[in-house]
């Protein structure tokens, strides 16, 4: 995938993690709010877990 869709996913994947974290669940549910830098990992993981789905379905269908 080009680097300006996975830089607008991680950001929009990052923008919904913090939502729920922060105004969803809180302190009221969660021992400890992740700071803004785990937020950032957790969306860039979520974007690589898509990336490497993407390339896996794109093999698969090579493969036909």
């Amino acid at each position: 995938m080009d680097q300006k869709t996975v830089r607008k996913l991680e950001n929009e994947r990052e923008e919904a993690i913090a939502d729920v974290i922060v105004h969803r669940l809180g302190l009221k549910h969660l021992p400890l709010l992740p700071s803004r830098h785990t937020m950032e990992m957790m969306a860039k993981a979520a974007v690589a877990v898509y990336e490497t789905a993407v390339e896996a379905h794109g093999e698969a269908e090579r493969e036909r």
